[in-house]
């Protein structure tokens, strides 16, 4: 039997009415056992779209459950060995999901994520996650040729616009955290599978098409530094604070300038991430924050988000305070 048909691959959306017809044709084209679509809430004609797939499950959310919530309910109803997590403003090249399925047969605890391009296929869009000790999370590889990253590796980030997993695993593991509602599940995610001993895989043979800006506007400041907070608290105590005070103040400065390049509302959208985080309840998960640690990366693209030398040169200073500070809480 075809690896693909043992997969349940799970789109979750809302208002993506002109990415719908595309994007299951084209996952359709790779013969997955079932394709479930799960609609938070559409009022554009994405579930009408939907409907006219008759091989496709349709999922009508009560409520907005968010990216995450959203996909938890899809897995739930899936009958497949393996999970597929797709975005819903993509689609995938033929052989994609066969060449996404192949390591999960080999290896156990393992997780897959695909070379993901623009939507045009002009440049890359990630190939997998850079996962930063302090929380923050950037593509890897964005905007270069499509032809690079040509050479699987095990990464410390998948994307959460697209990666397998086998049923099992994706529910030992917990499924996405719904207090991320949108943006950082999938760096979450990530973190709680290198505590779990998983392993992430990046598989350049699969190709997805993404339709993605490297945009910050304030809205979405307020859901990362929510995020970020969520997750230093979960798996961080006092000690690791201390440990890594430089190194949290190097990102607080960061994010802070950012903000305040997004005038007023930036800064307001700032303030309410860091109480929101802060204040949302977690639940601490028990590892061997070492251990993940080493599993995490300690520096951060410099070329990503900066508009000037001087931002680089910024960049280039936290690099150097993370590296020192990594180093020596590692050692």
């Amino acid at each position: 039997m075809k690896l693909s048909k043992k997969a349940s691959v799970i789109i979750v959306t809302y208002n993506h009415a002109r990415y719908m017809r595309d994007l299951l044709l084209s996952v359709i084209a790779n013969d997955p056992l079932e394709v479930i679509v799960v609609d938070n809430g559409s009022s554009d004609g994405t579930v009408e779209i939907v409907k006219q797939f008759p091989e496709v499950k349709l999922i009508k959310s009560p409520k907005n459950l968010g990216y995450g919530g959203g996909n938890n309910l899809g897995v739930r109803h899936a009958k497949g060995e393996y999970v597929v997590i797709l975005n819903p403003d993509t689609k995938v090249e033929k052989n994609w999901l066969e060449e996404l399925l192949k390591p999960l047969e080999k290896e156990e605890k393992l997780i897959t994520t695909p070379k993901i391009l623009l939507y045009d296929g002009s440049k890359i869009n990630t190939c997998g996650n850079i996962v930063h000790f302090t929380g923050l999370a950037f593509t890897r590889g964005f905007n270069e040729d499509p032809k690079k990253f040509e050479t699987p590796e095990y990464l410390n980030g998948l994307s959460g616009a697209c990666f397998a997993i086998k049923r099992d695993n994706y529910l030992e593991i917990g499924g996405f955290d719904e207090n991320f509602f949108a943006y950082m599940e999938d760096t979450e995610f990530s973190w709680r599978a290198h505590a779990k001993g998983f392993r992430i895989l990046y598989v350049p043979t699969s190709i997805v098409y993404h339709d993605y800006d490297l945009e910050v506007p304030s809205k979405k400041i307020y859901h990362l530094e929510k995020g970020r907070y969520v997750i230093l608290r979960k798996y961080f105590g006092f000690k690791e604070y201390v440990l890594l005070f430089p190194s949290l103040i190097m990102t607080e400065i960061l994010s802070w300038g950012y903000s305040i390049l997004n005038g007023i509302e930036g800064i307001k959208c700032k303030i309410k991430g860091t109480k929101d985080g802060i204040t949302t309840k977690v639940e601490k998960m028990n590892c061997d924050r070492k251990k993940l640690l080493k599993n995490l990366d300690w520096k951060i693209p410099e070329e990503q988000l900066s508009y000037n030398v001087a931002d680089k040169v910024i960049k280039k200073i936290a690099n150097s305070i993370y590296w020192v500070n990594y180093k020596v809480v590692v050692k």
